[in-house]
């Protein structure tokens, strides 16, 4: 019976071959040529208008049409007193798919600058800080998604006929974003994300591609502040970060928290008179990373550009000179012969930073990379500065960090 199979097997093939070589079928063929993907693109654009009233005179501001943000400024006075007051209106645009957005604030002065004798009568002696002034506590702001649209019928407000962008707060109808004296220490504010609904319609939603967005800033001096400003300098850099919210349900907006890995680059600088001291973008700079809070301050550095076969210490400065208020050294190494450095540890500093009495306790710590002969001569376990080269050292870029050591009281 095997047999008999595998003959007719044989010979069931034999036949297919022999229809195969004798018939033609029908046939057709679709062919797809030059497949393309093609990645999309997120870009926002921001235009701008400002006016400054003092002295019941309204003034114009700054303002451009949409661009990428460099060097502008939403704001820019030298000569503010109790009473003076100014708004804004920011236009966002995001071409051209949807996008998650934030706004971020990080204060870089808040600087007392000088004490006049009117001041002192109502203030202590200027320091050292950068941030020992009162001008950002005494200032109101308030921003708000400038959304009303009343149509042609009047708001009651005036008689107002509301618009967006029309940068006139019109209670109960536009979203009210932040508010409050200026901030003195980083902030971030969702106006899209996954966990809080969209500043601009109220629905946990992204901001739509090619839609346009309006904000509505505000701030002002209260007549009664007094002498307390005088003199005072407040900065700060605002941005704006969007991020594609397809594929991406669970993006957040947020500053950086305790208790989680963080990272500071240290660049060299140079001084500005009357402001933050800006970076010089070269190829000479360190990356520091570190966990967070802990017991110990577990740390790794990396650097480069820096002089060759040079000791440096790594070690939080605290204001004003020479830095011991209370300072800490962090760790120590040296570069090899091409300047390039890297070292880590994870040393049990004994203190939270920043501390109470650092000049910048209500921003932040800042971090340095000094020569090791110029902290305390040379003896790096401990501090102060006993030297001063600027042009030598790696600075924190105006970005100041939050440790908490876990095993202190």
């Amino acid at each position: 019976m095997k047999k008999i199979l595998l003959s007719l097997l044989s010979i069931g093939v034999v036949a297919v071959g022999a229809v195969l070589a004798t018939q033609a079928f029908f046939s057709d063929e679709e062919k797809s040529t030059g497949n393309v993907f093609e990645a999309g693109a997120l870009d926002l654009k921001i235009d701008y208008k400002s006016t400054y009233t003092r002295d019941r005179v309204v003034y114009e501001g700054p303002h451009w049409e949409w661009k990428d943000l460099t060097t502008e400024k939403f704001f820019e006075l030298s000569d503010v007193k109790p009473g003076d007051k100014g708004e804004g209106t920011i236009s966002l645009h995001v071409f051209d798919n949807n996008a998650w957005g934030c706004v971020n604030l990080l204060p870089t002065m808040n600087d007392d600058v000088s004490s006049t004798e009117p001041e002192l009568k109502v203030d202590v002696e200027n320091t050292d800080s950068i941030f020992d002034g009162e001008l950002a506590q005494n200032m109101q702001f308030r921003v708000w998604a400038d959304i009303c649209d009343s149509g042609d019928n009047a708001t009651g407000v005036d008689s107002v006929v509301a618009r967006p962008g029309d940068n006139i707060y019109q209670e109960g109808c536009d979203r009210p974003l932040t508010g409050g004296t200026g901030p003195i220490t980083p902030m971030s504010w969702a106006l899209a994300d996954s966990q809080h609904p969209n500043v601009f319609t109220g629905v946990v939603e992204p901001l739509l591609g090619s839609h346009d967005y309006y904000l509505g800033v505000e701030w002002g001096i209260p007549d009664a502040v007094g002498n307390i400003i005088q003199t005072d300098k407040y900065m700060a850099d605002v941005s704006f970060y969007v991020e594609q919210s397809r594929n991406n349900p669970r993006f957040v907006c947020r500053v950086p928290t305790q208790g989680e890995g963080q990272s500071l680059k240290l660049e060299n600088e140079t001084p500005v008179v009357g402001g933050p001291w800006e970076v010089i973008e070269d190829e000479v700079y360190a990356n520091l990373t570190w966990t967070g809070d802990g017991a110990t301050f577990n740390y790794s550095l990396t650097g480069q550009g820096l002089a060759a076969n040079t000791d440096y210490a790594l070690i939080y400065y605290a204001d004003g000179w020479p830095g011991n208020n209370p300072g800490a050294f962090i760790g120590e190494g040296a570069t090899d012969g091409s300047g390039n450095l890297a070292f880590a540890g994870n040393p049990d500093l004994g203190i939270d930073l920043p501390m109470p009495a650092d000049g910048n306790y209500a921003v932040g710590a800042k971090l340095w990379l000094v020569l090791s002969s110029d902290y305390n001569s040379g003896n790096p376990s401990t501090g102060p500065m006993t030297a001063w080269q600027p042009d030598k050292y790696l600075f924190e870029g105006n970005v100041y960090i939050h440790y908490n050591d876990t095993d202190i009281p």
